[in-house]
């Protein structure tokens, strides 16, 4: 029979583990939302100010790996209701 301490500990390894994962995720969401930002600002210096594509592609590329490293972002809207401004 294993003693109340026992089931204390073992809570408490349980809940650092939980908010370790959920720290790694959150850091993983920032990541690729700042990622986002920069390829909206890039698109829109390509197509409003001439740059070239390299930068876009590059943070396309970037944006994949994070995807093959972290899964699909859990930040995603579900497919119901309105999308951003302008792309719906």
């Amino acid at each position: 029979m294993t003693s109340f301490l026992d089931k204390a500990k073992e809570k408490a390894r349980d809940t650092v583990t939980t908010g370790k994962q959920k720290a790694d995720e959150f850091q993983a969401n920032r990541a690729q939302a700042d990622l986002f930002k920069q390829l909206g600002a890039a698109y829109y210096a390509e197509q409003r100010r001439g740059a070239p594509h390299d930068e876009v592609s590059r943070l396309v590329g970037l944006l994949d790996e994070h995807e093959r490293a972290h899964g699909p972002s859990t930040g995603d809207q579900s497919s119901e209701g309105p999308g951003p401004v302008g792309l719906a």
